[in-house]
């Protein structure tokens, strides 16, 4: 075994050794932003959740109370109608002229019309509002399923994790291999060609150093 070529073969597989470590290293804190991402990610949705979950129930909350004020309206429109129903019903008694025996067959008939009109007024205006009723309920649902709507879109989507990084693998016995040879190469390349300029390469014949210099020596 070549003693010289041991220190190299140490400093590639150190050279190695580090390189994988930095990945190790790398690898971690990518591991880490993404735990630290995605928990950011998640707390947003619970807080989207939660807010989805209130403005739902205040959309229903008001869709109730409006259901209630329209129904208090025709309530209300039922309780006049049954008040002016007794109204007319005082005057038209009130009112009725007795007939002695001795009066024309129409005796009382325009009295008994003017009352089938208002009677017939109230029950149109009762039909008007339920029907009216009826309009308002169905907007208030058509509102409500519109504000759910828009709370749903506001909600978004459910987030998705990223792909995890890939886990670092360390050099191979063939990669290690190769390193030393490459590191060997790289500090021995330099050797020879100062070795050969200097005539002291593998290459360079016995004594063409000595020559070399006592030519130049006696040339000058």
């Amino acid at each position: 075994m070549d003693l010289t070529i041991y220190p190299l073969s140490s400093f590639a597989v150190c050279t190695g050794k580090s390189g994988f470590q930095a990945q190790k290293n790398q690898y971690k804190r990518e591991v880490a932003q993404r735990e630290t991402d995605w928990t950011s990610k998640s707390n947003v949705w619970t807080m989207k959740n939660d807010q989805y979950d209130i403005n739902t129930k205040e959309n229903v909350q008001a869709y109730s109370r409006q259901v209630g004020a329209i129904q208090r309206n025709f309530g209300l429109e039922v309780s006049q109608f049954m008040k002016n129903k007794e109204t007319l019903f005082r005057q038209k008694t009130g009112k009725t002229p007795v007939n002695e025996g001795d009066r024309s067959s129409s005796f009382g008939r325009s009295m008994e019309l003017a009352s089938l009109y208002n009677e017939a007024a109230q029950s149109a205006n009762l039909r008007r509002a339920d029907i009216k009723q009826g309009e308002d309920l169905r907007g208030a649902r058509r509102e409500l399923l519109s504000a759910q709507n828009l709370a749903l879109g506001k909600k978004g989507f459910q987030p998705i994790p990223d792909v995890p990084p890939a886990k670092p693998v360390g050099p191979s016995f063939l990669d290690q291999a190769i390193g030393v040879a490459s590191t060997a190469a790289m500090f021995i390349a330099p050797v020879q060609a100062i070795g050969g300029a200097a005539g002291l390469g593998l290459g360079a014949a016995k004594g063409s150093f000595m020559n070399t210099f006592f030519q130049s020596q006696y040339s000058r």
